[in-house]
């Protein structure tokens, strides 16, 4: 099923391959079928979001393929992000996207860059909820990628200047919430 036309592909059978990269599949069959399925990967994003549906990518030779074929499947989770960035009624959706976009470039710092350009209440919703994370979980719970420090960019991000004096700005419970517990991290840190 997986090696002919994608469209056919029920909808749990795209899900399960995207999450079951290393253990069921041989490095190159899966490349293979990451290539023709990547765009039914992404609508499966929109539908259900979730960090692990990339998670893969690095098994399929992401960083190998094609520049048309890697920008063909950056622009629409790019576009995805944007637009549940733009219904506040998807927000609570946005942390499970913006930990399933990194896959693409083993690097959080491009995608928290394009959170700083979303509105504010956003940001200090996902500010409080990762300094939240940060703060009681003793760190981020970012087991699906798997590179070197891969919290280190949201940490960074928490503990920017710019950012705290931002939600210092925004008069929301968020906001406020996300300024404490930036506080907190800095004292903690500072002992």
């Amino acid at each position: 099923m997986l090696d002919g036309d994608p469209e056919p592909v029920p909808a749990a059978v795209v899900q399960k391959f995207a999450w079951e990269s290393t253990d069921h599949f041989e490095r190159d069959e899966y490349e293979l079928a990451w290539r023709r399925l990547g765009y039914r990967v992404v609508q499966e994003l929109e539908r259900f979001p979730d960090d692990k549906l990339t998670a893969g990518l690095q098994w399929a030779r992401w960083p190998s393929w094609p520049e048309a074929e890697r920008t063909a499947l950056r622009a629409p989770i790019t576009d995805l992000i944007g637009r549940v960035a733009g219904d506040q009624e998807r927000w609570r959706q946005l942390d499970e996207l913006i930990q399933a976009a990194p896959q693409l470039d083993q690097d959080m710092t491009p995608w928290l860059r394009l959170v700083d350009d979303f509105q504010d209440a956003l940001v200090a919703q996902l500010a409080e909820s990762y300094a939240g994370d940060y703060t009681y979980s003793n760190g981020f719970m970012l087991i699906w990628m798997t590179w070197d420090e891969p919290g280190r960019p949201i940490l960074d991000w928490l503990l920017s200047p710019a950012l705290r004096s931002r939600l210092s700005g925004v008069d929301t419970r968020n906001a406020q919430r996300a300024v404490e517990l930036i506080d907190l991290m800095v004292e903690f840190s500072i002992r």
